[in-house]
């Protein structure tokens, strides 16, 4: 529709304590696209945040939440057979 021949690849950022929570029910959904999962090729990355996180909800609660959306992320993206890369992005904050 717009003469777009190649489709930009998504990179999701989960950085705030409440988008770290709801990341792999996010990914979920888009797995659950076909045609974002033909898109992707069986490849996915997501960007971790850490500077929103911290300062929204403490460094130990941050660093706990990020944990467990790593294990939890990894788990989805295994149900679909998708090889999941993160991108640790650390802000000039932390």
């Amino acid at each position: 529709e717009a003469n777009v021949k190649d489709l930009l690849h998504v990179v999701p950022l989960f950085e705030r304590l409440g988008d770290l929570s709801e990341a792999p029910k996010t990914m979920r959904r888009l797995y659950s696209c076909e045609w974002f999962l033909k898109h992707i090729g069986g490849r996915q990355e997501c960007m971790l945040g850490y500077s929103d996180s911290g300062k929204d909800a403490g460094r130990l609660a941050a660093a706990y939440a990020l944990y467990r959306a790593q294990v939890e992320l990894t788990e989805v993206s295994t149900e679909f057979g998708v090889s999941l890369t993160f991108f640790h992005g650390r802000g000039g904050t932390v």
